[in-house]
């Protein structure tokens, strides 16, 4: 059985593990409530959430800018949320693979209907990415449509310190 077919057939909507360099990471399910969960779960502390696709080419060339971001700062999560169809893990894995983020947490749009969750998340959002939420200790959001500026984001990481 071809990789990709065995990955379609293990996936479900709680999870699909992807296998990156020197391990496994599980991707969780994004659902219209997920991102209040991991608010919570995150409350008081800095975090980014990163909604990215793989038909996206800047979304790719941003894992390296990721991978590096978390290398320097390593107390701040970055959470990257694949906003595909759950069709499309397997080709995530590969690319998660091929272009590894580093340590972050990575989760995948839980169905097809990625509108419902984009209103969710935020009711301005109209689907381009790729689309960075950085929260600070207060709550405080700034949200970035686009190419990751590297500089930006560093000062960004630095000042939550």
């Amino acid at each position: 059985m071809k990789l990709a077919t065995m990955l379609r057939s293990a996936v479900s909507a709680a999870a699909l593990t992807v296998l990156a360099p020197g391990h496994a990471a599980e991707m969780r399910a994004f659902d219209s409530g997920s991102l209040q969960a991991i608010k919570s779960a995150k409350a008081g502390r800095p975090f980014v959430v990163v909604f990215w696709s793989i038909y996206c080419a800047p979304c790719i060339e941003d894992m390296a800018d990721w991978r590096e971001l978390r290398a320097r700062h390593p107390t701040i999560p970055v959470i990257l949320v694949l906003a595909d169809a759950p069709a499309d893990r397997a080709r995530a894995s590969r690319l998660l693979e091929e272009y590894p983020p580093g340590d972050v947490e990575l989760w995948a749009f839980a169905d097809d209907f990625g509108e419902r969750t984009r209103y969710a998340v935020d009711r301005t959002w109209r689907g381009e990415l790729p689309r960075t939420y950085f929260f600070d200790p207060s709550g405080r959001i700034d949200v970035v449509t686009g190419r990751l500026d590297r500089r930006w984001a560093d000062n960004w990481f630095n000042r939550q310190r």
